[in-house]
């Protein structure tokens, strides 16, 4: 995890930042944000820092290359970045660039250190990223994920308020990212005891918070900020499976957000293990932590959530979409989840995705989510 770490409404603030950097060793930050997040880091601390804002929502590796150069020019000795994964995850990327040259990168082949702190501060509730050690990049087109302990931000600074004015349909796409990494993570390979400990407070601090984080209430962004965080110390451990793994071509061909694209298909991997006697026990304890009893519970329970949150229905694309979805699965990301998983297999389920529930289906969903707490 972090080393540091400051916690709590309104701790975004000139004197906070400037002892996390005084503490970290930074003396001159370059600040990798977009325009809506410097502006809000500029007014709240006062501060007055080299910026770097020119990186795409999902972030080319020759953005990082451009971040690099500029951190350079103006003598930069650390990074602050503020925003979404996108800002994170290129501040990451400046990083790996700044260790060691472009070729290691691509080959993900890092220094065991790096000397340049990372002070990371979330503007929205659902990656995690600020507890990761992953950079997910581009390049012509195609992901690339630089994993490597050096990456890890070496501070965090949450502050709920952050997420004051963030669109309704990016609170939706988050907080299903931080719900599918706490899930993913809990039934993931390389779960742990420990690991298992935070994705249970990921999955219930999204669980019990959603409600009221929808409706603006200010305690649930707070709460919901932290379940956040807590989903990324329990991926920075076990890694993702393949919900994550489907993601990212719904993303990039269908335009549904991150998250979006994480539960569509998590629902429906979940129904494909609780079928297997293997899998029910540790399902059955799962569906627990979402409050049922059985093992496709927690199944029912997430297409409920996505039904009532209105993010059920995308079109079913055609043929040749859906063999391009499911050829495109990262094999290595596979890896980790509970079942290994045919190209066929994985076509099905996206099938299954997107077809819509009845309205049989639709109304035992809903209900399931309504009783969540009860």
């Amino acid at each position: 995890m972090p080393s540091w770490l400051k916690e709590g409404r309104g701790s975004l603030c000139g004197a906070n930042v400037s002892l996390l950097l005084r503490e970290m060793g930074i003396t001159k930050p370059l600040l990798v944000a977009g325009e809506r997040t410097k502006n809000v880091f500029f007014a709240r601390t006062g501060m007055r820092l080299p910026v770097f804002d020119a990186f795409h929502p999902n972030p080319d590796l020759q953005d990082c290359v451009a971040g690099a150069a500029l951190y350079q020019e103006k003598d930069c000795d650390g990074l602050i970045s503020v925003g979404g994964g996108s800002a994170m995850d290129t501040a990451k990327g400046i990083k790996a660039l700044l260790m060691t040259d472009i070729a290691h990168v691509r080959a993900n082949q890092l220094p065991p250190e790096g000397n340049v702190p990372h002070l990371a501060i979330p503007g929205t509730a659902g990656t995690g990223a600020e507890t990761t050690a992953v950079a997910v990049l581009y390049e012509d087109g195609q992901k690339l994920s630089v994993d490597h302990p050096a990456l890890l931000p070496d501070g965090v600074l949450l502050d709920g308020s952050l997420l004051d004015t963030l669109p309704e349909y990016h609170r939706k796409s988050c907080a299903m990212d931080a719900l599918a990494q706490g899930i993913e993570s809990w039934w993931a390979k390389k779960a742990t005891p420990g690991s298992r400990i935070h994705a249970e407070r990921a999955i219930r601090g999204v669980l019990d918070n959603l409600t009221a984080y929808m409706q603006g209430d200010r305690k649930a962004q707070d709460e919901m900020l932290h379940a956040a965080y807590e989903s990324g110390v329990a991926i920075l451990t076990t890694r993702t499976t393949a919900a994550h793994a489907m993601s990212y071509q719904i993303t990039k061909k269908l335009g549904a957000a991150h998250g979006h694209a994480c539960m569509l298909t998590l629902p429906h991997l979940w129904a494909h293990l609780a079928v297997q006697a293997e899998y029910q026990p540790m399902l059955t304890e799962l569906s627990r932590l979402l409050g049922g009893e059985k093992p496709m519970d927690g199944a029912i329970l997430l297409k409920g959530l996505l039904a009532v949150l209105e993010l059920d229905k995308i079109p079913m694309p055609d043929d040749a979409t859906l063999d391009m979805l499911a050829a495109s699965v990262n094999p290595e990301r596979l890896g980790n989840h509970p079942e290994a998983l045919t190209t066929a297999q994985l076509r099905a389920i996206y099938v299954q995705a997107f077809t819509p529930m009845t309205d049989t289906e639709r109304v035992e969903a809903i209900a399931a989510w309504e009783q969540y707490g009860k």
